[in-house]
């Protein structure tokens, strides 16, 4: 653990010498730089999330610009059949953005967001299942995993500073790593779908209600290849009573024909000193079970997952340093038959989480 910290610390630093060293001196603006590093780990399965970000204003403008990279440490140990094996995947981000203001009400943003490799460690799991299983036919091959998504955003701030509404809209196409099986006719392995189209709407509304209370809504509406339409709602609250600061919010999803998650999180911070504040905070998550996992034919079961989490965050407005800890459990219902092949990839765990953040204005 302290070497993985000293590691931490040393990709913060040099991402934050990277991110004052590209500075532009042409805006005028202010200008952000954000390095963080985020890790979710167990003891088979470890995750880190190093990212930077930079944004400038330029009058009207505000350009942004994020790079990413995940780094997915797995112990592959079959069920039934296979080898045992350590996987390492590495995924690229890359996030760029521009907004334009054209009055105190009006603003605009364009997105544009790429990554290269696996979107999340269960998919470099099956893979990996799909690879000893069919690796051995020359008709198989390695996937090779990409995606790419545009979108924008119109808001509109009806009421300057508390109350604002703004509609998006993202296109995005994935290649994923497909799923495999035998055809009977041919006697050759042939894959699944390798690419998922997806169209996804939003419809945001913040509402101000007073100086200390403050309400969320959003819904969603998302669309993807060959799937029936998923829908969206949550709905959170935020309120201030001195140097006590609570939030509390909801949501629910549904899918035809029979999935469905609802989740929560409540939080409590508190302003104990002028430039330090801590927070403590408890998530709870459920669903139904996958209709469809991405191409694979390895549906994942109903799962329950809680999570209590605490940070501390230390501001004296040009720089901001930030921290957090949690303990993640999730808690899966057994498996059917049909993909006892993945009760070591679809079982309960404990997982701890991590994550510091280093934020400079200029």
């Amino acid at each position: 653990m302290p070497l993985n910290i000293m590691k931490t610390l040393s990709v913060i630093m040099f991402l934050m010498a990277v991110s004052v060293a590209s500075a532009d001196p042409g805006f005028s603006g202010q200008q952000e730089a954000e390095s963080s590093v985020e890790i979710l780990s167990t003891d088979d399965i470890n995750v880190r999330s190093y990212s930077w970000k930079y944004s400038a204003t330029q009058g009207p403008w505000e350009v942004e610009v994020g790079l990413g990279l995940n780094t997915y440490d797995l112990d592959y140990s079959p069920v039934l059949f296979g080898t045992d094996v350590a996987l390492r995947e590495d995924t690229t981000l890359l996030n760029l953005g521009l907004t334009r203001r054209w009055s105190s009400e009006w603003s605009g943003l364009l997105r544009f967001n790429a990554y290269e490799g696996y979107s999340d460690y269960r998919s470099i799991w099956i893979a990996e299942f799909y690879q000893q299983f069919f690796g051995g036919f020359q008709d198989y091959y390695a996937p090779d995993p990409n995606g790419q998504s545009l979108g924008a955003t119109l808001k509109w701030d009806y009421l300057p500073n508390s109350g604002s509404l703004a509609l998006s809209l993202d296109l995005g196409r994935d290649e994923i790593a497909p799923g495999w099986s035998f055809n009977s006719a041919t006697g050759k392995p042939e894959p699944g779908r390798e690419s998922l189209d997806t169209v996804s709407v939003g419809l945001r509304l913040e509402q101000a209600l007073n100086g200390w209370l403050k309400s969320e809504a959003e819904v969603t509406f998302r669309q993807i290849s060959n799937r029936d339409p998923r829908f969206g709602a949550r709905h959170s609250w935020a309120a201030v009573a001195g140097p006590v600061g609570f939030r509390i919010g909801g949501g629910y999803t549904q899918e035809a024909p029979s999935f469905d998650a609802m989740y929560g999180t409540a939080l409590v911070d508190w302003k104990i000193q002028p430039e330090w504040t801590c927070h403590l905070g408890y998530r709870i998550y459920r669903d139904s079970g996958e209709i469809q996992a991405s191409g694979f034919n390895a549906l994942a079961p109903p799962v329950d997952s809680t999570e209590l989490f605490a940070g501390l965050q230390w501001d004296r407005g040009d720089l901001s340093i930030s921290t957090g800890v949690g303990l993640l459990k999730t808690d899966y219902e057994p498996l059917s038959e049909d993909n006892e092949f993945f009760g070591n990839l679809y079982r309960d765990r404990n997982w701890w989480t991590f994550r510091i953040a280093v934020s400079l204005k200029f």
